[in-house]
């Protein structure tokens, strides 16, 4: 008897415990899941405790032209090539960074390359043709090297070999 008795015991615990756990799950509507209505709720402005004091503006980028130490630190470990880490390198080696130096801004005395290179379309060349033109990319003869066939540009000379 004692035997029967446990085992309607455990038969109704696993009863029991099953109802437990499907009862909530089908108690469950779904129209106690709506979206929140934010009109109808109270709006209530959020204040900045704590003011923007290391904002910085205008940015210490902007103010010394160059990044700031630890951003470009670590740029520099990252990616070497890239413009912010080429920048920082090369602000730190020229002191900006110790001696807390001005902006510092370089200045070029050349023309920037894309003025002084006329690149265009290749002129295109006859085969059949006795001289080829200096401005074309066509392999020349050796009959366009001799001295008397040579074409130059208009701002160089020939300057004659000294004797000996």
């Amino acid at each position: 008897m004692d035997r029967r008795l446990s085992a309607r015991l455990a038969k109704g615990f696993r009863t029991v415990a099953c109802l437990v756990v499907a009862a909530p799950c089908l108690a469950v509507s779904p129209a106690a899941a709506h979206f929140p209505n934010y009109a109808n709720m109270p709006v209530h402005p959020r204040v900045d405790v704590i003011p923007p004091l290391g904002n910085r503006l205008p940015s210490y980028r902007r103010t010394y032209n160059r990044p700031t130490y630890v951003g470009g630190r670590i740029a520099y470990l990252i990616a070497p090539s890239s413009q912010e880490a080429m920048s920082w390198h090369r602000s730190d080696h020229r002191g900006y960074y110790e001696n807390h130096s001005p902006r510092r801004e370089d200045l070029y005395f050349y023309p920037k390359p894309w003025e002084v290179l006329t690149v265009g379309p290749r002129v295109p060349v006859d085969a059949n043709a006795e001289s080829v033109d200096s401005g074309s990319y066509a392999p020349r003869r050796q009959s366009d090297y001799d001295a008397g066939s040579l074409q130059l540009a208009p701002a160089i000379e020939m300057v004659p070999a000294p004797q000996r």
